[in-house]
Formats: structure tokens, sequence, C-alpha cells
């Protein structure tokens, strides 16, 4: 049955074999791989918290066993991804955390909420009055880019190659990349670190407060700086992070809200306190990234299952979400749940997402602005949503709607 882990089917919805591998053991191994997905919500928990056996440097994604001797890093490529926060551990990792984490204080996300609200507006204000939109095209997408691009300090006249690069990089995380794709994906990271080398050489000419800025000017308790690589394999990391996930999070709330839940968006409506609630409800559910990995460091075992040294393992957050040991009736969306928050779609622990507190403002904002300036979403009846070809990265390709905005 893991061997299904890759199929087209399970791709597109893959909740239904996730049940099947928590009901047999919780831990399986794929077919012919060194990978083990771990599926229940208490063995990801625990893994999640073993940072002494499972090492963060497997790397932020997963692919097939037979595209990893594809081509990707060519030795005379002239920037390559140092390690610094997702694929890296203590005592290295805590170092970059400390310093990047002053970027993403409760205090900094609760500044940025005038912008994201103007962004919000702005999306909305492009919306025809009555008449037909991609939400993920028209929204979704560009709200995270542009407050990702703000947040940096980099030009919004750059977004769509931003775009680009950021779809390149997510590709790679989980999408079935022939050998030429691969390289097509490296060229496009050269591209994008070249880019944040430019602006970061710029930054030392001329001081920014932007995210830029602070790295260039960020030091450590020993007072030692961030080397160029070290900022640009945060920068790089940053743009991604925050943006990708956001976009799956509301296109997946979006969806659930309109075609699954409608009781649910008339709850929401009727209470605007709930909005929080239905975003970590989107996030449990949908998680937008599906699972993350770790390499195992020495023979061990996970729920009594024996997994070898070298053995890459992915946290399945995606499974652990809807695992009815936490979760009471889990395939339900329910903004009255009283622990949707414990999902683990942003992690755990050391490795907790930086970044999550600026993606539940934009979900909550979103949603907020969205019910109060449209009167009406309306999805086609007949709507069946599709997702790239990534089983790690759970991205809707489209979600037509038809929209009526409230009288000004």
């Amino acid at each position: 049955m893991a061997d299904r882990f890759y199929q087209p089917d399970t791709v597109q919805c893959p909740y239904p074999y996730y049940e099947q591998l928590r009901a047999q053991q919780g831990v399986h191994q794929l077919e012919g791989e060194d990978v083990y997905l771990v599926t229940r919500h208490a063995d990801c928990d625990s893994v999640l918290g073993r940072v002494e056996d499972f090492s963060n440097k497997a790397g932020p994604g997963l692919r097939q066993k037979a595209l990893m001797g594809a081509e990707a890093a060519p030795d005379d490529a002239k920037y390559r991804v140092v390690r610094t926060l997702l694929t890296n551990d203590p005592p290295s990792h805590s170092r970059f955390r400390k310093l990047v984490a002053r970027a993403f204080t409760a205090r900094r996300i609760k500044e940025l909420e005038p912008k994201i609200r103007g962004v919000v507006d702005d999306l909305i204000d492009a919306f025809p009055a009555d008449g037909q939109i991609d939400f993920v095209r028209d929204f979704a997408k560009p709200l995270p880019l542009i407050v990702i691009a703000d947040f940096l300090g980099v030009p919004r006249s750059d977004l769509d190659v931003f775009e680009k690069w950021s779809d390149d990089a997510a590709e790679v995380l989980g999408g079935t990349l022939s050998a030429e794709r691969s390289r097509e994906c490296h060229e496009s990271l050269q591209e994008l670190l070249g880019y944040f080398d430019d602006r970061i050489a710029d930054r030392r000419l001329n001081p920014s407060e932007d995210f830029l800025g602070l790295l260039v000017n960020a030091v450590d308790k020993d007072e030692k700086p961030l080397t160029t690589q070290e900022m640009l394999a945060i920068s790089y990391v940053t743009l991604v992070a925050g943006n990708e996930t956001t976009v799956n999070m509301l296109s997946g709330m979006m969806m659930m809200l309109l075609q699954q839940n409608p009781e649910q968006l008339a709850r929401v409506r009727e209470d605007p306190k709930k909005i929080p609630f239905a975003v970590e409800e989107a996030l449990r559910l949908e998680a937008p990234v599906q699972g993350s990995v770790r390499l195992c460091k020495a023979d061990t075992e996970i729920a009594g299952t024996p997994v070898p040294q070298g053995s890459r393992v992915l946290i399945v957050a995606g499974a652990a979400n809807r695992d009815a040991g936490v979760f009471p009736e889990p395939d339900r969306f329910d903004v009255d749940r009283p622990n949707s928050r414990h999902h683990l779609s942003f992690g755990k622990g050391i490795h907790l997402c930086l970044g999550a507190a600026l993606s539940r403002a934009e979900g909550t904002i979103a949603l907020e602005h969205l019910l109060d300036r449209v009167e009406s979403l309306e999805m086609p009846a007949d709507f069946t949503p599709e997702y790239k070809d990534n089983a790690v990265l759970r991205s809707m390709l489209e979600l037509p709607l038809h929209v009526r905005k409230a009288a000004s």
C-alpha cells in the first residue's frame, strides 16, 4: 500500500490513503526506498521532538528515489544554499533561528497588519462588481507574494519573476522532476540567489529597516555577522516558505467553506470572532505542506517499527491532522473545535515555522475582509479541485468563483 504515495490519485486526494496507513500501524516504509511515512499524531509529535535521533539535514522536501540522481547542482554553480534554518540542526540552527526570530516577533507581525489589510483591499478592489474570478490567481497567490516582497524589502514590480522562482523552488520539494526539469529549477534558483546577492549588496550601502536590512546588520551574541551565503539562504527560504504555504492555506480554506461546509461559512459570517478558528481548521484539514523530512541518525524505532540509520522519515502532518484519536470526527470542518490548533501543519519544537503568526494573520485578515466586502461567493456546483503533481505541497491549480461585491 505504501507505494501508492506518489500515485496521481493519491496526490489529488491523499486522505483515504492516510486513513488506511494509520489504521494498520502508523509507520510504513515506501516500497523499494529508504523512506518511512509516519502518520499518527502521537508518533509524528514524538519524531518532531526527538532532535537527537532525527536530523533536519535530510532537506526540506522529498523526491522519488529514481529522481534522486538527477543532476541538480553542477560543480561550476556560482551559488549554493548553505544550511541555516530548514535543513540544519543545533547548535548552528539555534544561532540562525535567534537572529531571524527578531523579525517575526508578535509586535512586528502586529505592525504588519495595516499593510496586509491594504493589500487585501487592493485585491478585492480589482474583483468585478458582479462576475467571475479565479481565486487562486486573483487572490490567494498575489496576497502572500506581495506581503513577503514588502517584508523582504524588494519592489512589487518584480512580483512576476518572484512567483516563477518560488514555484520552481516549491516543485523540487515533492514534484516528479525529470533530470531536465531539475536542471531548470536549479538555474531558476541561481537567478533567485543572484537577485538577492544584488539586493544585499545594496543594503550594505543603503541601510534599511526591512528584512534584508535586518540580515545585513544582524550579529549574534559573539558579535559575529551573517555571511553573504547565509543571508542568501535565509532570504530564499523566507520567500518560498512565506509564499507557498499561505497560498495553499487560503485556497483550501475558501474551497472547504464554499463547497463542503456552507453551514460553517454561515456560522463565521454570523460571528466574525470565529474567523481565526476557520483558519486553524483549514490548516488542519488541508495542511499546506503535507509532510516534512528527517534523517535518521542511528538505528532506532518509531512506535515499534525499526528504522535504520540513514533512512529518511516523512512526518506526514496531513495524516496526523486527521487522527481521530486527537480530533473527534476528524474529517469535519468545525469552527467550534476546541483543539484545532493542535495540528502539526507548522511543525513543532525547535523547527516550528517562524512565519506561522504571519500566515495566520494573512488568513484571518483575508477572510475577514472577503466576508465584509463580498456579498456573495459562489463556486460552480460541479467543480472538482485539481492539485499540482506534488506529494509534499498541497497546491490547488485553480478555484473559479462568481463574486458579487457588497454595495459601498
